[in-house]
Order: C-alpha cells, then sequence, then structure tokens
C-alpha cells in the first residue's frame, strides 16, 4: 500500500498541493498553548489572548503557504517543472525540478521574501487598527520575520542553505564544493546554536530549551542527506562518479587526415582534436570512436574536423562525482532549455593535471543512472 503525502487540497499548474495531519495539531498547539499564555497577560482578557492566538496561527499558516507558492510560481516562471507542494508540520517543501543554478538561486530567496511580505502586511493592519482585538496582527509580524530569516540561514535544509549553494556555484562552477562548503557551515552553526543555548543559560527556560532543541534536530535532520551526499561525492566506486563512466580518448590536431589518424589508432578511443586558439592549444570537438570507424575508409582524405562535434563546453575533471555529473547530465551547469530525450550524443572532456584524460558520453551517464534508479511501482 503506498503511502500518501496528505490531503489534497488543490494544484497548482498541475502539480497537487498537499496537506499533511500534523498540521492541524501544531495549529492547535499555537492556538491552545500560546492563547493561554497571552489569556494570562493583564493587558488582554481571555477572549482577546486566545483570538490573538488565533490569528497568528491563521497568519502562520497563510504565511507558510505563500512562502511555497512563492517557490512554485518564480520556478514555473523560469520554466523549472513544478511536481508538488506539501505542507507539513515543519513548514512545507516544493518539489521542483531542471533548474539552472541562477533559477535555484532566486526559487530559494523567494520563499523567505514572501514571509516578509506577510509580515508588511501584518504590520500595516495592525498600525490601522492598534486595539487589543488587532494585536494578533503585531505577534505575527513578528512570526513571519522570525521565519523569514530563519529560513536565510546558510545550511540545509533551509532556503538560505540552498541559495549560498547556487551562488557558490556560480562562482566556483562545480556544485559538489558548494555543496560541501554549505555542509560544513551548517555544522559550524550547530555547535553555535548548542554552544549559546548552553552559556547564556538559555536552556533553564523550558520553552527556549524546546524551540532550541527543535531548531537542533530540525538542522541536524537536514544535514543528514547532505553528510550522505558528500559521502556520494567522494566514493569513486558510485557508477556515477567520473572515475567509472570515463572512456579511453587520444588527441590529434583538427587538420589530421582521417586516413592518417587511423592508422595509429587503437579502435576503441574517442579522439579529441587540438586546435590552436590565441596561441595555446585548445579542446572544442571531438570524434567518437564509432564514428572513426565509420568514416576513416570513406572519407580518408578529409580532417578530422569535417566529422568532428562539438564537446560540451564545460569539461570534467577526475574527481567528478554523482552531484557534478548529474547536473551536467541535466543542465544545472549551462541551461537553457532541458535538451531533447537528453540529447544522448553529447561528450564530455575529463581532463587531468598533464591535460586530456578521456571522455564521458551521455549515453554512459543514462546507462548508470537507469542503473541505479529503482523501477516505478
Amino acid at each position: 500500500m503506498r503511502k500518501t503525502p496528505g490531503l489534497m487540497i488543490g494544484r497548482f499548474a498541475g502539480a497537487p498541493i498537499y496537506l499533511q495531519r500534523s498540521w492541524f495539531p501544531l495549529m492547535g498547539l499555537v492556538i491552545a498553548g500560546y492563547g493561554m499564555r497571552l489569556a494570562s497577560w493583564q493587558s488582554l482578557s481571555t477572549f482577546q489572548g486566545y483570538l490573538a492566538a488565533a490569528v497568528v496561527a491563521i497568519t502562520l499558516a497563510l504565511g507558510v503557504f505563500l512562502h511555497e507558492l512563492a517557490h512554485a510560481t518564480v520556478g514555473r516562471a523560469r520554466k523549472a517543472r513544478v511536481s508538488s507542494i506539501t505542507l507539513n508540520m515543519w513548514g512545507g517543501q516544493t518539489l521542483l525540478h531542471t533548474m539552472s543554478a541562477s533559477t535555484a538561486l532566486w526559487v530559494a530567496l523567494a520563499g523567505p521574501l514572501m514571509n516578509f511580505v506577510v509580515a508588511l502586511a501584518c504590520q500595516i493592519i495592525w498600525a490601522l487598527t492598534g486595539t487589543a482585538e488587532f494585536y494578533g496582527f503585531h505577534l505575527a509580524v513578528q512570526v513571519n520575520l522570525a521565519i523569514g530569516l530563519f529560513n536565510l540561514l546558510p545550511t540545509f535544509p533551509l532556503d538560505g542553505g540552498y541559495a549560498v549553494e547556487a551562488l557558490i556555484f556560480l562562482v566556483l562552477r562545480s556544485r559538489s564544493k558548494a555543496h560541501a562548503l554549505v555542509t560544513y557551515t551548517g555544522f559550524l552553526l550547530l555547535a553555535l546554536l548548542i554552544g549559546f543555548l548552553l552559556m547564556t543559560g538559555f536552556w533553564q527556560s523550558p520553552i527556549t530549551l524546546i524551540v532550541g532543541a527543535l531548531l537542533i534536530v530540525y538542522i541536524g535532520a537536514g544535514l543528514l542527506p547532505a553528510v550522505q551526499k558528500l559521502g556520494m561525492n567522494s566514493d569513486t566506486g558510485h557508477p556515477l562518479h567520473v572515475q567509472q563512466l570515463i572512456g579511453p580518448a587520444s588527441c590529434e590536431f583538427d587538420s589530421e587526415l582521417i586516413g592518417l589518424a587511423a592508422q595509429g589508432w587503437d579502435g576503441r578511443s574517442d579522439i579529441v582534436l587540438i586546435s590552436q586558439g590565441q596561441g595555446k592549444p585548445e579542446f572544442r570537438a571531438v570524434v567518437p570512436a564509432s564514428t572513426l570507424r565509420a568514416s576513416y575508409q570513406s572519407l580518408a582524405y578529409q580532417p578530422l574536423a569535417a566529422i568532428a562535434q562539438p564537446l560540451q563546453r564545460r569539461h570534467l575533471t577526475l574527481s567528478s562525482g554523482p552531484t557534478d555529473i548529474i547536473d551536467e547530465y541535466q543542465g544545472f551547469a549551462s541551461y537553457t532549455e532541458p535538451p531533447a530525450e537528453n540529447a544522448l550524443d553529447r561528450i564530455w572532456l575529463v581532463t587531468g593535471t598533464a591535460g586530456p584524460a578521456g571522455t564521458v558520453t551521455a549515453q554512459d551517464i543514462a546507462g548508470a543512472l537507469s542503473s541505479i534508479t529503482p523501477p516505478s511501482p
């Protein structure tokens, strides 16, 4: 029996929106627990206290929903595919696919920015009223500001972590390195949070202790998959590591005749073409082994450049792990439009310290993906 993600309450651009059952006890806890505390204040009556708590709960729910909707809206506007939106007691999750680094950055930032918009709207309502019956909107400003700022922390699984990961990728051009930096930053933030609770004495307050413990558990749980991905990227035996995908390659000048190149060819290596560009050799094209095998007799007096195909603009390295391989294959690195049928004729050059070390083909990546992807139920 398949586990359902929750109660479907609607759709956005065809993607289902789910509400998990854990959301209801959370709202009840906010209204009952926070309402009891506010009702004990001398400045508020019992009714006003529970009314303020209800306003906080409603604006919290609205803020979370609009937060996730902002992710989906920005993603769809930038041609990312929205799979689903799920609301739960921890907030929510929007699943999107086929995103560029810049799209991932804007999608991540859209959620917290929406919380700030909700906080501004609540502040306007409070400024226009200012009576005890509307005090909940004053508290809602603080709640939505806190949610927005918390989500901007540069760690997984928060939006700030994904935004910083995308930003670092745009600088370093490697998501595996960006992922590692954000993961290490997350553990540093965890250590700072634990140290803050212990050294300031805030842990002596039951409410602060519970909130702090929940934050530690939430961030810690989000970092576990990040640590697993670190291990996966460093595992040279993983089917999607470049060490498992790399094929042999040799180098020839692009003006070399096909017949002459075939005489010293080993019969299985791709031939990476060397062209002179601005005083230094450049590697922009490749002759696949299958193409040379089919052409070396009939086109013996043609240059290799006549049967070559362009290499992918970005090169892989001997340390490229699954994250970087999948990014290249799916388009995270140089995204314009999703390639038709993943363009299985694409070839990447793998460079080492001494120059070209081999090639990786999209067909090899597709084969590795199919070997590790479980079949659909």
